[in-house]
């Protein structure tokens, strides 16, 4: 039966307009969040990233690209759409699954951008936390 082996969590702001990180347009991007945590050894070894991020359109319409790098390295990628008068505030959450962490200390960042050709100014309000779970 599968058992937790590590946790740890980062909270950049526990609430709404907590902050206000301005998200660049790509190919340039904001980290927003990061997290590190110990992977023992195991025979088997999982990470499971959970994150929320807060996001505040402000103008034009477009879509942000969230980028999960373990050790600066691209694992998992998605975008969330916004159209500023309709969505003009989205609460985006992910869960991801590393199956190939290493045994040691990693670091997992979430990374944004805004997908080009684009006319939308956005960022990063509030709430935003990001945690990571050993499973093994």
């Amino acid at each position: 039966m599968p058992v937790v082996l590590n946790y740890n969590a980062t909270v950049v702001t526990p609430t709404v307009n907590g902050t206000s990180i301005p998200i660049p347009l790509a190919p340039g991007g904001v980290g927003v969040a990061a997290v590190v945590v110990n992977v023992p050894n195991s025979n088997q070894r999982f990470v499971e990233i959970k994150a929320t991020v807060g996001l505040q359109g402000t103008s034009g319409i477009g879509g942000v690209l969230f980028v999960l790098f373990r050790d600066g390295v691209e694992i998992y990628r998605f975008r969330q759409d916004l159209l500023n008068g309709f969505n003009q505030y989205a609460l985006v959450t992910l869960q991801a699954v590393d199956g190939n962490a290493t045994v040691g200390p990693h670091t997992y960042t979430l990374g944004a951008q805004i997908q080009t050709p684009s006319s939308l100014v956005a960022a990063a309000v509030g709430p935003i936390d990001i945690s990571a779970t050993v499973i093994g």
